[in-house]
Formats: structure tokens, C-alpha cells, sequence
């Protein structure tokens, strides 16, 4: 039977697509956009529409055995994961692997993990058999927060200076749900998943700076000054809260806790943000990939 990856262009699902695929699990994969789904999976089967279709979502929980919840950050996250479960627990789907995040809690600073722990309660309630991934802060969204900045002038600002991360490659998170995905005695639990040494943001800026070979700062701002600057880029506003959101989680220490998990789950260390920055480096300097 298929597992389904819906929101298959996301970072997370089209690595767990991609490492199935490679070990010939069969995959049915949701996009609503067909042109990004075939960049970024290949030799699965596609269903195309909104996540909100409750028709499509029939048709895609036909026959599956496991499911990957996964919806990036969207204003409308917590409406469309909820549908989602509600059409598997329609369709007596047998285990739903949720995607998470680390700072989830119904009073968490970040907004998203407010919207996860709505999402979690709804997934208990539906009585879906579930396990549910809670990684710590991407390593990758560097890329989006400081890349830009660094390239333009070696630097970025943020309102977490002295909160440490424990930050975690989506590669690895990718590798966790295969490994669950392939072996139903792990399921049923909570996995708490980070990589293998928290750092602050200004010993991160140290990290880019050796593998630049330049000097890299990370410069303490406040709320209103981050606000005003992603308003002035054109930044959603619900994304600019999102953004400010994370840092309150990064600076009261939510982050910062490092776990085993993935060494245990996969038999190897998880990848170091110095490692994952590595095979990124061209962002940082605004030079083509």
C-alpha cells in the first residue's frame, strides 16, 4: 500500500518522499502546484489540488497505510491539518505521522506552536493512531533569516542573541519518518528531535564566518525595528509575527535542549549545523547555487 505525502513540495515531506521512493516504498504524494511537486519528487504518484478538497483528500486516503502531515507555515495551517485529519479518520486511516515543532504548547511564545498543540488536541480527539515529530528550529531557515543579509553585508539582526538552538537539518527529520514510516514498533509515541550541539545565533555567526573566511555578526534588535523592517520588504504580517514568534521561543530557551533521538532512531550522529551550512554556502555570498 501507498504511504500519502501531502504538501509534498515542503522541505521535510519531499525528503521522506525522495528516501522512500529510494528504498521502493510506493508513494502518493498531494501538491497544489504540479510543476513544484515534479521538481522536487519524481516517480510518484500525484494528485493535484487544494489540501481543503475533501473529495481529493478521499481519493488520496484511498487504500493507504501511513500518512505524513506536514503544511508549512500558512495563516490557514491549523484549518487545513485539522481537515486533513478529520478525512482520515473518515477513511479509518490505520497511523498518521505528524509534523510538529519543539516549542509546542497552548501558551507557547511562537504562534505556530500554539497552532500545533490545537492541532495535536484535534488528533487525539479523532482518534486517528498517530505519532507526532517535534523538531527543533531548522537549520535551513538560516537561509531565508540571515542568507540575504549576510550576502549583502556580513551581518543579520534578531531578537534572540543569547537563547541557544539545538538546531536540526531537515534531512534528518526526512530520515526519522522513513525509519517510522518502515518500522511500525516505533510508532505511537512523541519523538522531541534536534541536531547534536545547541549554539547561540552570535556562535553561529562565528561558525559562517570560518567557513566564509570572513568576519560574520549577528547584531541584537527589538520587536518593533524587526516588525518594521520585514513590513518594509513586503513581509506578511502574519509571517512577520511567526518570525518574532521563533525568536521568543529561541531567547526563553526552548530550542535549546538536545536530545538523542535521532542518533538512537537512525544509528548515526545527526548532521551539525556546520555541516548543513556547508552545502549552502553559495547563499551566503549571493553567488549562484
Amino acid at each position: 500500500m501507498p504511504v500519502l505525502v501531502p504538501a509534498v513540495t515542503g522541505q521535510v515531506a519531499s525528503g521522506l518522499a525522495r528516501s522512500l521512493r529510494a528504498q521502493g516504498v510506493p508513494v502518493r504524494a498531494l501538491a497544489r502546484d504540479r510543476a513544484r511537486a515534479e521538481v522536487a519528487v519524481r516517480d510518484v504518484e500525484l494528485l493535484v489540488g487544494p489540501l481543503d478538497d475533501a473529495e481529493l483528500l478521499a481519493r488520496a486516503l484511498d487504500g493507504v497505510e501511513v500518512a505524513f502531515l506536514s503544511v508549512g507555515t500558512d495563516p490557514r495551517q491549523t484549518e487545513l491539518e485539522k481537515a486533513f485529519i478529520d478525512a482520515a479518520a473518515a477513511s479509518g486511516l490505520p497511523h498518521l505521522i505528524k509534523l510538529s515543532t519543539i516549542d509546542t504548547a497552548p501558551d507557547s511564545p511562537n504562534p505556530v506552536g500554539r497552532w500545533h498543540a490545537e492541532i495535536e488536541q484535534h488528533l487525539v480527539r479523532s482518534g486517528v493512531p498517530h505519532t507526532i515529530l517535534r523538531p527543533a528550529y531548522f537549520t535551513t531557515n538560516l537561509l531565508r533569516t540571515a542568507a540575504p543579509s549576510i550576502a549583502a553585508g556580513g551581518s543579520w539582526a534578531g531578537t534572540s542573541p543569547t537563547g541557544r538552538i539545538a538546531m536540526i537539518a531537515p534531512a534528518d527529520i526526512s530520515a526519522v519518518a522513513a525509519t517510522l514510516v518502515l518500522d511500525p514498533a516505533l510508532r505511537g509515541r512523541t519523538y522531541e528531535l534536534t541536531g547534536p550541539q545547541a549554539r547561540t545565533l552570535p556562535q553561529l555567526a562565528v561558525v559562517l564566518g570560518e567557513l566564509l573566511g570572513r568576519e560574520i555578526t549577528y547584531t541584537p534588535t527589538t520587536a518593533e525595528t524587526m516588525r518594521n523592517a520585514m513590513t518594509a520588504r513586503g513581509v506578511p504580517g502574519y509571517y512577520a509575527e511567526v518570525a518574532l514568534g521563533i525568536d521568543r521561543s529561541v531567547e526563553a530557551g526552548l530550542h535549546a535542549r538536545v536530545t538523542t533521538t535521532v542518533a538512537e532512531l537512525l544509528g548515526r550522529e545527526p548532521l551539525d549545523a556546520a555541516t548543513v551550512l556547508t552545502a549552502h554556502l553559495p547563499a551566503f555570498t549571493g553567488a549562484p547555487a
